[in-house]
């Protein structure tokens, strides 16, 4: 097919469709898709539609009928009387019957204050342009009509005579009549002058009671406190019907139920129209265009298959969901054409091919002879006679020369002979690559790959001495493929630069080397020793030293009786030994391994010492399972990395526990993040000249709903581990610069910063972001970094803390004297205030060592011209002589434990008194 025929085929195919969705040709067909959607789309009702079924004798015998009334006057009292919000009388009220009856019908209406209305029904109508107008009205009877206003029964069909649409009024004889459903419903009417009736709700669903069950009083009353009430015929004649989509044949009170749940459940059905569809034709088309010249036919189909079922599924998706009706016939039928199109295609090239082939027959027979000559491959075809008939020049390079017109025993290797005879002779053909080993014509030793065919050939093709079955052996030389597969297949199992296996073959030589159920007692030994202060050595030396030294680390490890070495990561490798760690030697092969690993390097005159420390397990620890092995020796090298010194440590269950309780407590924390579990403490910051409240110190609570409250000290740890104290350090800041900004008095909020959220996010924006939001002014916020930070200071840090400064937020160094303090970090950084640490606090005022600090403290921050915050005060002891010391500011226990914000804002507003006597200090 041209570029051309297949853009033209392709354009008429779109053609076709999108006259047809404008003709409404396809129309039919997207009614029956909606009617399937309705069933697959089925609901329940919302059960705040009850309907009360009349005995259908009361409609066709008039005695019966005259006395329905009286009943239908009892109903409407007791239906008010239950608490019924509004209830419409679905019956024929055109004519007066029995005049006592009629009239306690017309005293119930009109004792029910508007809350009962009557019923309009249509007396025949007709198409005219697409629309069905109406011809006359069957109102109640003037005596009714008086008392309360009619809402009519819409039943007006589409132009195929089914009953979609439900209007909000309609209009006869220049009077608007208010339809049933949105009369019931008034705020479902604003969605214009007619919506779609969702038939996917379940009519079976709809609360019914029986007339005579309600005014025996057998209905409990929360059936009808607070429900809309339609009371109806429960049978029809069948002037009295409709076609609706999915249910067929329905009963004109039905449709009002349906319409009324449609509103009462908001189903804003959508007609889509024809424009999305029309736009996927186009897209389908361009599939079409651009992807089926590279497609087989097969493809082509299954792909249209999925496309289909795929469209019908976004289609009920968006039915349930959103309630947008999408008409998809137009996209099948383009398919369906599309298809068959590529159908036509494949068969006009099946056509053109045969014809083709017969040319090509009669030109493939004199250039055969030239193609087994020109073989890049060996290629010998021998006859019945076991004569050569053809052979390549590259055969004749590998077996020898002048192969053609000899028998094939004389001048071919002895492995082709046999195969070519089983072939000539037996008729067997070896139609896979099978591998053997030849002597060369120049004696060398080949690998071999070969297939052998059979062909007959006829006498009118060939000579009769020629005529019968004739092999072709047809083989490659792969001696340097092989030879490169081995090494490839070293490279993949091994590492380039140690010569170690990798870790996917150590852990296959581990499964093998794993002792068989009857040798278990024997054992086997993971061991994984991790080698330290190697970036040191890349860092002073260079890498290709340290490079260097890992090559000697494995021929030290492979020089000892292990079964292999496997470098598992950059600085690991895995050590596979026999036997069990309660053996003798076990703990004295550890260390040998660490006294051998960490001797001193020799590395081109340069001397490189690095440390190293070894985690273990065996089969009586681990089983066996090598991932299992793997994984626990790795848990045991975590451990010992956490102690000093070149330290050994054995797998041990509370290992592999913690590391289920780190994930654990990963995923409820993420967890907690999405249900709002954590919430905000706020702990008092006092003058201590005065005891006013002057500022607070934000602190995350998390409560968890099955395991309580937890304490920040068992889950900021592996917030900082994972990463998420990211996301919930920004979270605390949005909090608390929210609620402490709605507070009466402008205290100042401190907030602890995470050195994370400087390093890996955006402690700027999110500063920025929460004070925007919460409106709480920057010179009120404090942002409180730990002294970690400092031992990673750089000038990114740096120029974030000015960033911050320049907005007029404050900075304060929390925990100062417990970690790496420095006089020079305090003279470099642009921090605002000290925190001293409530370990120095706690000694006051008894301990004079404490005192003398927190003295140095003070006066360093005076000549640095920053103030001071003492932590920790629990005693007014403590108080008076922080104050006395020359500290002005003070928080802790003894002015207020963390407490939610409610209770801090009820304490500020009472405007307490001073708690320390501080008319006793003079």
């Amino acid at each position: 097919m041209t570029h051309f025929r297949h853009l033209f085929i392709t354009g008429t195919v779109s053609l076709i469709v999108v006259i047809g969705l404008l003709a409404g040709w396809l129309t039919p067909v997207d009614d029956a898709l909606r009617d399937l959607r309705f069933e697959q789309a089925q609901r329940a009702a919302s059960g705040d539609l009850v309907f009360v079924q009349a005995n259908a004798l009361s409609a066709s015998n008039l005695v019966a009928n005259s006395r329905a009334r009286s009943d239908y006057a009892e109903a409407i009292d007791v239906l008010l009387d239950l608490g019924a919000s509004k209830v419409v009388l679905a019956v024929n009220l055109s004519s007066m019957l029995g005049l006592m009856d009629d009239l306690a019908l017309g005293e119930a209406l009109r004792s029910a204050g508007g809350k009962v209305l009557t019923t309009a029904y249509q007396l025949g109508g007709t198409q005219e342009g697409g629309t069905y107008v109406l011809k006359g009205l069957l109102q109640p009877h003037e005596r009714f009509i008086t008392v309360t206003p009619p809402v009519f029964a819409d039943n007006f069909p589409d132009a195929d005579g089914k009953l979609r649409r439900y209007r909000a009024a309609v209009v006869y004889d220049g009077w608007v009549l208010e339809t049933m459903a949105t009369a019931l419903v008034p705020q479902g009417a604003a969605r214009g002058s007619a919506f779609l009736i969702d038939y996917g709700i379940d009519l079976d669903t709809v609360p019914r009671i029986g007339l005579e069950d309600l005014l025996s009083g057998d209905v409990a009353p929360a059936m009808i406190a607070g429900k809309q009430i339609i009371i109806g015929v429960d049978q029809h004649a069948p002037g009295d019907m409709a076609l609706a989509p999915r249910y067929g044949l329905i009963d004109i009170v039905s449709v009002q139920l349906l319409a009324v749940e449609t509103l009462l459940q908001q189903r804003n059905l959508v007609d889509a129209g024809h424009w999305p569809t029309i736009l996927m034709v186009m897209g389908v088309a361009l599939t079409f265009w651009v992807l089926r010249r590279r497609l087989a036919l097969r493809s082509a189909v299954l792909g249209a298959m999925a496309y289909s079922l795929l469209l019908e599924t976004l289609a009920l998706a968006l039915h349930l969901h959103s309630g947008l009706l999408l008409n998809t016939a137009g996209v099948h039928l383009a398919q369906l054409g599309f298809v068959f199109a590529a159908f036509l295609h494949e068969l006009d090239l099946k056509a053109r091919s045969l014809s083709a082939t017969s040319l090509e027959r009669d030109s493939m027979r004199g250039i055969l002879a030239r193609v087994v000559a020109d073989n890049f491959d060996g290629v010998v075809v021998v006859d019945k006679s076991q004569i050569i008939r053809a052979a390549s020049r590259l055969a004749e390079d590998i077996v020898g020369t002048d192969l053609r017109g000899r028998l094939m025993h004389d001048v071919l290797p002895q492995a082709f002979q046999d195969v070519l005879a089983a072939a000539l002779d037996d008729g067997v053909v070896v139609d896979t690559t099978t591998g053997t080993t030849i002597t060369g014509g120049d004696g060398s030793e080949r690998i071999i790959e070969y297939v052998v065919t059979l062909s007959s050939l006829e006498d009118g093709e060939v000579s009769p001495e020629s005529a019968g079955r004739v092999a072709c052996l047809t083989f490659r030389d792969v001696t340097e493929r092989r030879q490169v597969e081995r090494r490839l297949v070293f490279l993949a199992e091994h590492d380039t630069l140690t010569g170690a296996v990798s870790r996917p073959r150590f852990l296959k030589i581990v499964e093998s080397n794993l002792p068989t159920p009857d040798a278990r007692a024997t054992g086997l030994r993971v061991m994984i020793v991790g080698l330290t202060r190697l970036k040191t050595v890349n860092d002073t030396l260079g890498h290709d030293f340290g490079d260097m030294l890992l090559r000697q680390a494995v021929k030290r490890l492979t020089s000892l009786d292990v079964i292999c070495i496997g470098r598992l990561e950059t600085n690991s490798f895995g050590i596979l030994v026999p036997g069990r760690l309660d053996d003798n030697d076990a703990q004295a092969f550890a260390e040998k391994v660490l006294a051998t690993i960490t001797a001193p390097y020799d590395l081109d005159g340069h001397h490189a010492i690095v440390g190293a420390n070894l985690g273990m397990t065996d089969t009586g620890l681990s089983l066996f399972d090598p991932e299992t092995l793997v994984a626990h020796a790795t848990m045991a090298l975590s451990r010992a990395s956490d102690l000093p010194g070149n330290a050994i440590a054995v797998f041990d269950e509370e290992m592999n526990q913690r590391i289920k309780s780190k994930q654990e407590m990963e995923v409820a924390l993420r967890r907690a993040l999405d249900s709002d579990e954590f919430s905000v403490h706020y702990q008092p910051q006092v003058a201590l000249d005065s005891g006013e409240v002057i500022g607070v110190e934000a602190l995350i609570r998390w409560s968890h709903p099955e395991m309580g409250n937890i304490p920040p000290g068992q889950f900021i740890p592996t917030a900082e581990e994972t990463g998420l104290i990211i996301e919930l350090g920004r979270w605390v800041l949005r909090r608390a610069c929210m609620e402490v900004g709605g507070w009466p008095k402008p205290v100042q909020l401190s907030v602890n910063v995470s050195p994370l959220q400087f390093e890996h996010g955006d402690i700027v924006a999110d500063v920025r972001e929460a004070l925007e939001e919460s409106g709480l002014p920057a010179e009120r916020l404090v942002v409180e970094i730990t002294e970690s930070l400092l031992i990673t200071e750089t000038s990114q840090f740096t120029a974030k803390l000015e960033e911050l400064r320049a907005c007029g937020i404050g900075v304060a160094l929390d925990d100062f004297g417990t970690g790496y303090s420095s006089l020079s970090y305090l003279g470099r950084l642009p921090i605002d205030k000290i925190k001293i640490d409530q370990s120095f606090v706690s000694g006051l005022p008894d301990n004079a060592a404490s005192t003398a600090i927190i003295r140095a403290v003070l006066m360093l921050a005076d000549s640095l011209d920053k103030s001071v915050i003492a932590e920790g005060i629990e005693t007014v002891d403590q108080a008076w002589l922080l104050r006395l010391l020359g500290c002005r500011i003070g928080q802790g226990y003894y002015f207020g434990r963390p407490c939610p914000a409610v209770d801090l804002v009820a304490k500020l507003n009472e405007d307490e008194a001073d708690k320390m006597p501080m008319e006793a200090m003079g």
